[in-house]
């Protein structure tokens, strides 16, 4: 099977999982937003969520399950100097229990001093005050679940079991939605907070079952700062961590700025973003994912001409996929916006205030994707300091963007802040790269492929422009059948453009279909 083939097939499982999870997370938005809409309450949730959700993607979800992998594989190639196992298990679940449950604790008990900093637009108004800090203290524990979750994610990635933890993340989805459903009534707009908790709770629930029919235990483990690979796993942590907070300063910043806003800028950029997060997770970031054990494995060969062969195909595929997307959020943000979100009390205005903040972020969903693709590169080299270094400076350029274009655009200029942040990292990445390790020459043969898919990516604009002015019903009669029928037909088009323009693509997909549809057949 063909390297590009085998990729291919990698994103594809991971895209999967992660599919469902956005999908099952955009209907917890929707269930959301016609419960409570776009209101103060859905403001002071979603920054109050912001700390919590800030430290999962420290310790948790980015930077734990990420340290994990490299220190336990070596555990099982034969190794004899190792201890066992369930040692470095029992070592690892003890020491980040202790020092997540801490920070839980402080954040429960200073949760009144946390929301005067973030929630400053809220300081006004006793009531949203108590509010975000009830909420804020509800939530904390969430973050000792995720690590957990996140842990067993790594685990189960290490001895190859992918689908158990691509699929978690669903759970915490459905916890939520059980929450807005069926505890509601008795908690009232307090269901937003416990739902977080109770998805937390069946997220790590969920991921039980194959750790244990794979003979790890939970276990406590007292002397777990005496196992080196517990050690290991700290040392990882350090710089990914850093890097990670550099990241998600952006969104903190985004959210106290836009409290200054209008009342439901916080939330119209929060739905706006959660929608470009669908394909960039979908695909962009599952991508990343599924390419780094392949360009881990040509560095640690030296064998730096297929490494970059295989970075070009990811740069490839991205431009493949996300170059149509992001004009087909261009185009018909208003449509997307209308279809996924309107309905209860999300009206009208909200509409047009999220769609506009689409309009925006869709600027830089491409470079997002290739910034994360550069990030795993410089990973695979053993490089994590340059992606970080560049990190600051974006964090950096888009605070001082934030500052200046929310004068001229309110709190649209926050999301193009944040797509221009995007595009300076991404083309960082790329000059740091060309001058400390390869010169990244674009490969003769596929000169010609980039040109086509920029004469592809063209005609897709025109025929996107040409085809809104059949959707220009306002927003509000704008329905589910007809937005069905329009993704399918410009994806038609998108396809047939590629087939005609000889793009090469739509080979290797058929191949996949074909090879799939076989092995449903037998």
């Amino acid at each position: 099977m063909s390297e590009g083939k085998t990729l291919v097939k990698n994103t594809i499982v991971i895209s999967f999982g992660t599919f469902l999870s956005r999908i099952t997370g955009l209907a917890r938005e929707v269930l959301i937003s016609s419960l409570f809409g776009a209101t103060w309450i859905t403001d002071a949730f979603l920054i109050a969520y912001t700390i919590p959700n800030l430290l999962r993607r420290l310790f948790a979800e980015g930077a734990l399950s990420t340290s994990i992998v490299p220190v336990f594989s070596p555990y099982f190639v034969g190794d004899k100097d190792r201890r066992n196992p369930q040692d470095f298990v029992a070592s690892v679940f003890t020491g980040f229990s202790i020092v997540v449950g801490l920070i839980c604790l402080l954040g429960i008990l200073l949760a009144p001093w946390i929301i005067k900093v973030v929630a400053i637009g809220f300081r006004n108004d006793l009531t949203k005050v108590l509010v975000v800090t009830d909420f804020t203290r509800i939530m904390f524990p969430f973050l000792l679940l995720i690590s957990w979750s996140a842990f067993a994610m790594g685990i189960l990635n290490t001895v190859n079991v992918f689908s158990w933890s691509s699929l978690a993340p669903v759970f915490f989805n459905l916890g939520t939605i059980f929450a807005l459903l069926f505890l509601r009534p008795y908690v009232s707009f307090y269901a937003l907070a416990w739902g977080v908790v109770l998805g937390g709770l069946w997220q790590f629930i969920f991921q039980l079952p194959p750790l244990y029919r794979k003979g790890f235990r939970l276990q406590i483990k007292l002397d777990f700062f005496r196992d080196e690979g517990f050690r290991q796993v700290v040392g990882l942590m350090l710089p990914v961590t850093f890097s990670l907070a550099v990241s998600q300063l952006n969104t903190l910043v985004d959210r106290i700025i836009a409290s200054l806003c209008e009342e439901v800028a916080v939330s119209a950029l929060y739905f706006a973003d959660r929608l470009m997060e669908l394909p960039l997770g979908v695909f962009g970031i599952a991508l990343s994912t599924a390419i780094l054990p392949s360009l881990s494995q040509k560095a640690c060969q030296d064998n730096l001409e297929e490494w970059k062969g295989v970075l070009w195909q990811g740069i490839r595929w991205i431009l493949f996929i996300m170059v149509p997307v992001s004009i087909f959020l261009l185009v018909f943000s208003s449509q997307t916006v209308s279809v996924v979100y309107q309905r209860g009390v999300f009206g009208g205005l909200t509409t047009r205030m999220t769609a506009s903040a689409l309009f925006f972020y869709a600027l830089g969903l491409t470079f997002f994707s290739l910034a994360h693709l550069f990030t795993r590169a410089f990973y695979s080299l053993k490089d994590s300091k340059t992606p970080v270094r560049v990190g600051v400076m974006a964090v950096a350029l888009n605070i001082v963007l934030d500052l200046v274009l929310v004068r001229y655009l309110s709190f649209n200029g926050l999301a193009l802040a944040t797509s221009l942040a995007a595009v300076f990292n991404f083309v960082a990445l790329w000059v740091l790269m060309q001058k400390k390790y390869c010169r990244l020459n674009l490969p003769f043969q596929a000169r010609h492929w980039y040109q086509k898919v920029i004469v592809q990516g063209v005609l897709l604009a025109v025929f996107c422009m040409v085809l809104v002015n059949a959707f220009r019903q306002s927003a509000e009669r704008f329905h589910l059948t007809s937005f069905v029928l329009l993704v399918v037909f410009v994806a038609l088009f998108y396809l047939l453009l590629g087939f005609f323009l000889k793009v090469g693509e739509h080979r290797l997909v058929l191949s996949l279909w074909q090879e799939l549809r076989g092995r449903f057949r037998k």
